[in-house]
């Protein structure tokens, strides 16, 4: 073969083998879809790949709009990359469902290809695929079909458990009632068993006193509050009632509300609200005072026991 016969056959060979090799260099998209038929509210997934060579373009990948005719966008994976041969590859995948009964195309989703040595910018839109979208098959044999299968229902009843309960209840209410009463401190009933009239009690029982030393702090308030004590022992006898843990101001109601006189009333609260003094306030009287606290309160006695004016 000639030189120029094999230098013709080289020029024919390569334009021949241009549009492959320029094919080659080109991006390409292809679009998948897992199925052309669909009831309605079931999802497709609609898988968009995109393939071009490494470092040679730029590329603005697809932008999916706010809403879609006649259908509804459910999810969309994260773009996934790879690498083969020195070619890119980009993929991902879109999750769509409709509610529209009919025949509708998948939208087409342009996606930019921008060289990085030349100015032209190549489009390419992915496929738009035709989707059947219908409803499910009715069942031509009219046989009537439970929804659910049927369950048998066990119906328990709380009664008892409710009895029980409110007798539980009613026990322990019962129990604290029990020991709060029991553990109640009972007011001691007043004994007026006694041999001598309430008269001579007292008399005999202020004759004792007389007998105290009255020069130290401990026989001052061993007086007084014996004092106090004895005279409201005989207002008990004397009126059938217990006022031994009543107050100096309760006792001064009680002889006001008797006939006795002012003068006595006031003289039973001197005599009374000193040993209070004594008691409370650790007052040390003379004594002369304390002598004439019982002094008093003897009087008073006296005007109750002759007249017997609480009778």
């Amino acid at each position: 073969m000639s030189r120029y016969n094999i230098a013709y056959f080289k020029i024919l060979l390569a334009l021949l083998l241009f549009p492959f090799i320029a094919l080659s260099q080109q991006p390409t998209v292809q679009t998948f879809i897992d199925k052309n038929d669909i009831l309605i509210g079931q999802q497709i997934q609609y898988k968009v790949k995109a393939s071009f060579p490494t470092g040679a373009f730029n590329v603005h990948w697809l932008s999916l709009p706010d809403s879609i005719a006649h259908f509804e966008l459910v999810d969309k994976s994260k773009i996934d990359s790879s690498f083969d041969n020195n070619k890119t590859v980009l993929q991902q995948t879109i999750t769509l469902t409709s509610f529209d009964s009919g025949r509708w195309n998948t939208p087409a989703f342009l996606i930019n290809f921008d060289p990085v040595h030349d100015d032209t910018t190549i489009n390419i839109f992915s496929d738009s695929i035709p989707i059947n979208v219908g409803y499910a098959t009715p069942d031509s044999t009219n046989q009537l079909r439970d929804i659910k299968p049927i369950y048998e229902v066990t119906i328990k009843s709380y009664f008892w458990y409710f009895f029980a309960v409110a007798v539980l209840i009613l026990l322990l209410v019962g129990y604290f009632l029990w020991r709060y009463f029991k553990n109640r401190k009972k007011e001691p009933e007043l004994q007026f068993k006694s041999r001598l009239s309430a008269y001579d009690e007292a008399m005999q029982e202020l004759g004792k006193l007389k007998k105290l030393d009255l020069q130290n702090s401990e026989g001052l308030r061993q007086y007084h509050s014996s004092l106090a004590r004895i005279f409201k022992w005989y207002l008990s006898r004397n009126q059938k009632i217990n006022i031994l843990n009543k107050t100096t101001g309760d006792v001064l109601v009680l002889l006001s509300n008797s006939n006795l006189s002012a003068n006595i009333t006031s003289s039973a609260a001197t005599a009374l609200r000193c040993g209070d003094a004594v008691k409370f306030a650790k007052y040390l009287p003379e004594a002369t005072e304390s002598e004439a606290c019982l002094n008093e309160i003897v009087k008073i006695i006296n005007a109750i026991h002759v007249p017997n004016p609480l009778n």
